[in-house]
C-alpha cells in the first residue's frame, strides 16, 4: 500500500472510531459496519495480520508499525462493538458476527473461528446492561445470535460452548462481592446454554451443501469449511477418537481352506489373495466431532452449575430443561447426579423438578438412588394439586409407579393411601386423576386389592401419614376408606368414579391418565354444561291423560278451574 493510501485509510479509521454525539442506533450501526468492511479488506489484503506466523519473513519497519497501529485500532473497534452488544442492540450483534466471519484464525492451510473474538461476544452477552438496567440480556438478542451464529454453524456452536466454560470459570474466580450481579450473569449464561441444540449423530454435523465461490469452498453449516485432508495439518486440534482396536488383519475363516487348495502359490498370487487391513477413519477436528461437541456441552454446563449465586428462578429453568436438552446429549450424564441430589434438598418446586432428572439417570444411566421413592412419596401433599408444575409432577409420578414392575406391594399401597388421603381435599380435577391412577395401580398389583376388600367393623386406621418412610407407614395394613368419602363428593364424576374404583374386572381397560391431566375447573364445568344442554334437547315426558281441571281430584279447590276442549269455565 502506498503512503498516501495508508494515510487516507488511517484518517478514515480515526474519524470512524470517534463515536457520534447523537444516540441514534442507525447512525452508529452504519459507522460500525463501515469500519467492519475496512478491516475486512485490510485482513484480506494481508495489511492487517492479527496473528504473526513464524515461517513468514520479517517485514520492514514501516510495514510493522502500520500493522501495529491497525491492531490497536482494531482492538478499539472490537471494544466498541462489545459496548454496543451490552446495550442490547441487534445491529451490534450482526456486525460482531460479520467481524468473526471475516477474521479467521490460521495460516491459510487451516482457517477456523477466532476463539478470542467468540469469548468477547459471549462475555458481552453475559455482561449485558439489560433493557431497563437490570442486567438481563434481551431475549430477542439471544434469538438473533442463535439464528445467525451458533444455531446455524457447527463450528461456531463448539467455540461458543468453550467460551461459555471460560466465562463461567472467570465468574467463579472473580472476587466480586455483588452476589446479585453475579447471579444475573450466571442467568445470562444459562439462557444462552438453553438456546444450544446439539446434533444427534456424527452425520448430522458433517459439512453439507459444499459449493465453490471463486477460489474458496463454502458450506451451509460451517462458517469456515474444514479441510478434507487433515493428515497434512501438523498443529491442528484433533478429536483423537481412533476406532482401530477391533479391526482384523485378515479373514480367519478362510485360512485353512486356502492352504489345502493352493499348496504352492506364487508370490504374486499370495499378494492378491491377501486381505488388506482397512484404512483407519480420517481424523476429525475438534469442532467437527460430535463427541467433542458433547464434551464441550458437558464441561460448560457443569462449570455454570458450580456458580453459587444462581438465582432460584434460573435454577428451576435448568432443572426443567436438564432431562430434555442436556442429559441425552452429554458424554457422561452421571456427572450431574450430585447437582440433582443437592437441588432436591432445597425443597419445594425445586425438589419436584430435580426428581425428573434423577429418574432419567436411574432408568437410563444406571444411577443407584435408594431415597428416590421415599423422596417422591414425601412430595405428595395437598398443595401439590395447586402447584404450577403439577402436570409435570403427575407425569413423573405415573412413570415411576406404572413403569416399574418390581415395586413391592407395601410401596404401592403407601402411594395409593397417600394419594387418596390428599384427594379428599383436592379439587375435582385432581381427585379424578388420583382415582384413575389408584384404579390402574390396584389392577396392576393384585396383591394390593386388600386395601379395597378388607372387611371388618369400625377399627382404628393403622396408617401413619406422618412417617416419611413408605415402608414404615403401615399402609398395607390399612384400607382405602377415603373412597367411601369420595362417593359423596359434590361433583358427580368424582362420586361415580369413586364407586367403581377397585371393583373393575380383568377385562376392563386401563384409564388413559394423560386425559385426566388436562382437566381443570373450567374444562369440567364446560363438560357438565354440554351434558346438560344435550339433556334439555330431548323431549320431557308428560302425562298421557289430558287434565280436566287445574287441581286434582280430592283437592279443596277442585272445580274452580275446569278445562274443556272449546272453552275454559271460570
Amino acid at each position: 500500500m502506498s503512503t498516501s493510501t495508508a494515510a487516507e485509510t488511517k484518517t478514515t479509521i480515526k474519524a470512524l472510531l470517534k463515536p457520534t454525539g447523537r444516540h441514534i442506533e442507525s447512525v452508529d450501526a452504519q459507522r460500525l459496519d463501515q469500519l467492519r468492511r475496512i478491516y475486512s479488506n485490510l485482513i484480506a489484503t494481508k495489511q492487517l495480520v492479527l496473528q504473526e506466523k513464524k515461517h513468514i519473513k520479517p517485514r520492514s519497519d514501516a510495514t510493522q508499525k502500520w500493522n501495529e497501529w491497525l491492531k490497536k485500532s482494531f482492538s478499539t473497534f472490537v471494544d466498541q462493538l462489545c459496548h454496543v452488544v451490552k446495550m442490547g442492540r441487534k445491529s451490534g450483534v450482526r456486525t460482531f458476527i460479520g467481524v468473526i466471519a471475516s477474521t479467521p484464525k490460521g495460516d491459510g492451510t487451516l482457517e477456523r473461528i477466532d476463539d478470542v473474538l467468540v469469548r468477547k461476544l459471549v462475555g458481552s452477552l453475559m455482561d449485558s446492561y439489560g433493557t431497563n438496567g437490570d442486567g438481563v440480556v434481551p431475549e430477542g438478542l439471544l434469538d438473533l445470535t442463535q439464528a445467525e451464529f451458533f444455531g446455524r454453524y457447527n463450528d461456531s456452536q463448539y467455540f461458543v460452548l468453550v467460551a461459555m466454560k471460560n466465562a463461567a470459570s472467570q465468574l467463579l474466580e472473580s472476587n466480586n462481592e455483588d452476589e446479585a450481579s453475579n447471579g444475573i450473569k450466571a442467568e445470562n449464561l444459562v439462557r444462552i446454554l438453553m438456546k444450544i441444540e446439539i446434533a444427534s449423530d456424527q452425520d448430522e454435523i458433517m459439512p453439507k451443501d459444499v459449493k465453490m465461490h471463486g477460489q474458496t469452498e463454502t458450506c451451509s453449516n460451517y462458517l469456515f469449511l474444514p479441510p478434507t485432508n487433515t493428515a497434512e495439518l501438523k498443529d491442528a486440534d484433533y478429536d483423537g477418537d481412533d476406532d482401530d482396536d477391533n479391526l482384523n488383519d485378515g479373514d480367519e475363516s478362510s485360512g485353512e481352506d486356502s492352504d489345502e487348495e493352493v499348496p504352492q502359490q506364487s508370490q504374486l498370487t499370495k499378494q492378491k489373495l491377501q486381505v488388506t487391513k482397512p484404512k483407519s477413519k480420517p481424523k476429525l477436528l475438534s469442532w467437527q466431532s460430535i463427541r467433542q461437541h458433547r464434551n464441550a456441552l458437558q464441561s460448560a454446563t457443569l462449570t455454570i452449575l458450580k456458580i453459587p449465586t444462581i438465582p432460584p428462578r434460573t435454577l428451576k429453568r435448568i432443572l426443567q430443561d436438564l432431562p430434555i436438552k442436556i442429559l441425552p446429549h452429554v458424554a457422561n450424564p452421571l456427572r450431574f447426579a450430585d447437582f440433582c441430589t443437592r437441588a432436591y434438598d432445597i425443597g419445594g418446586v425445586t425438589s419436584l423438578l430435580s426428581l425428573h432428572s434423577l429418574f432419567v439417570l436411574m432408568t437410563q444411566c444406571g444411577l443407584e438412588y435408594p431415597k428416590f421413592y421415599p423422596s417422591l412419596y414425601n412430595l405428595i401433599e395437598s398443595k401439590i394439586f395447586y402447584a404450577k408444575y403439577r402436570s409435570r409432577f403427575f407425569k413423573l409420578l405415573v412413570k415411576c409407579l406404572t413403569g416399574n414392575q418390581m415395586l413391592p406391594a407395601y410401596i404401592v399401597a403407601a402411594f395409593c393411601k397417600r394419594l387418596c388421603r390428599c384427594a379428599v381435599n383436592a379439587p375435582p380435577s385432581g381427585a379424578l386423576f388420583v382415582l384413575a391412577l389408584v384404579s390402574n395401580l390396584l389392577r396392576k398389583h393384585p396383591e394390593c386389592a386388600c386395601l379395597v376388600h378388607r372387611k371388618g367393623g369400625k377399627i382404628d386406621d393403622p396408617y401413619d401419614p406422618d412417617n416419611e418412610e413408605p415402608a414404615k407407614s403401615r399402609a398395607i395394613d390399612s384400607c382405602l376408606w377415603e373412597l367411601n368419602a369420595l362417593e359423596k363428593h359434590y361433583h358427580p364424576a368424582v362420586a361415580s368414579m369413586a364407586k367403581g374404583c377397585g371393583m373393575e374386572d380383568s377385562n376392563t381397560l386401563y384409564h388413559d391418565l394423560d386425559g385426566f391431566l388436562v382437566h381443570t375447573y373450567k374444562s369440567l364445568f364446560d363438560q357438565e354444561r354440554k351434558r346438560g344442554d344435550n339433556k334439555r334437547k330431548s323431549k320431557v315426558p308428560v302425562t298421557f291423560q289430558k287434565p280436566e281441571s287445574l287441581f286434582v281430584d280430592g283437592d279443596s279447590f277442585k272445580g274452580i278451574f275446569e278445562f274443556s276442549q272449546k272453552k275454559i269455565k271460570l
